[in-house]
Parts: C-alpha cells; sequence; structure tokens
C-alpha cells in the first residue's frame, strides 16, 4: 500500500492528548473519523480521528484512544500520511496532487532541461513549484501563464530571468 504525507504533528496541545497538526493537503484530511496513518519509528500506525477543531493556520487533532497527554508524546515531529485507499478521487481536470507534481521534470517551451520539482509551496498570491535547478531552487508559479503543459515531465513558459 501507498501512503502520502498529508500532516505533521508540531506539538502536543493540553493534558487530553490533542495534537497541533500542520496540514501538507489541498484537500481536508482532517475531520471526524478520518482514518490516518503516523509514521513512528519506521512504522506507519494507524489513527482514526475522533476530535479535531482548526486554531488559525494548523489543527488541533485528536485521534480514538488517545485521549491522554503520555500516550500521544512520541508522536511530537511525526508525519501524518493518508493511504491510497482513503485519499479519494477527488480532482477535477487540471488540478493535481502535490505527490504526482514532486520528482518530475521541467522543460521549457523548447524543450531545454530546466530541473526537477522537489517541493510545492503555497504562497497568498499562487501556489508554486520549486525547482531545483543548477543548484539552486527557483519558484515558478503554478498558473496557466507559466504552466503550458503536465503530463509525464511539466513544460513551463519560460521569460528572461525565470531561471
Amino acid at each position: 500500500m501507498k501512503f502520502f504525507k498529508c500532516g505533521f504533528v508540531m506539538t502536543t496541545h493540553g493534558i487530553k492528548g490533542a495534537l497541533k497538526v500542520r496540514s501538507f493537503s489541498d484537500f481536508n484530511r482532517f475531520f471526524v473519523g478520518s482514518r490516518l496513518y503516523i509514521l513512528h519509528n519506521g512504522n506507519y500506525e494507524e489513527v482514526k480521528v475522533s476530535k479535531v477543531s482548526i486554531q488559525g493556520d494548523h489543527y488541533l487533532v485528536t485521534f480514538e484512544g488517545y485521549d491522554d497527554i503520555n500516550k500521544v508524546l512520541k508522536y511530537h515531529s511525526n508525519d501524518i500520511y493518508v493511504s491510497e485507499l482513503d485519499r479519494g478521487n477527488e480532482l477535477n481536470e487540471g488540478e493535481y496532487y502535490y505527490s504526482d507534481l514532486i520528482g518530475l521534470n521541467v522543460v521549457n517551451q523548447n524543450n531545454e532541461a530546466r530541473g526537477v520539482v522537489i517541493e510545492i509551496r503555497e504562497l497568498p498570491q499562487a501556489e508554486y513549484l520549486v525547482i531545483k535547478y543548477n543548484e539552486k531552487n527557483v519558484l515558478v508559479p503554478f498558473i496557466n501563464e507559466f504552466i503550458i503543459e503536465v503530463s509525464d515531465k511539466i513544460i513551463v513558459k519560460e521569460i528572461e530571468g525565470l531561471f
């Protein structure tokens, strides 16, 4: 089974087992009843959300059976994943999972290599591809004006000074 990172445990919150979680997903993965996996000591531990609330730019999440801070302390700084079975097919045409974009080769409109996508950054203006090119990170807005095609590679419209 494949797993996809959807969050990160920042710290604990209170004494009743809540965890402060940063989401890495465009989709709401943190809702009552959702099945997730915490990668702890090399193992994916299945958990089920029993309580969730939004606090600023992160979530406060409690899992079934983890109602005490002493039961969740071990998860501090662990990543949270969703399985391929629970990921769903909620994409529309022209939408992509971050995990499908990361690792793709990037070329310009002349089919000249421009690096590899290493990360997606969400900024107020747009989402940006972080492309590793010639030992530096280049940010390219993931918008129609710059992205010509996404397939087994990403073709970008290169303007002067972009790379």
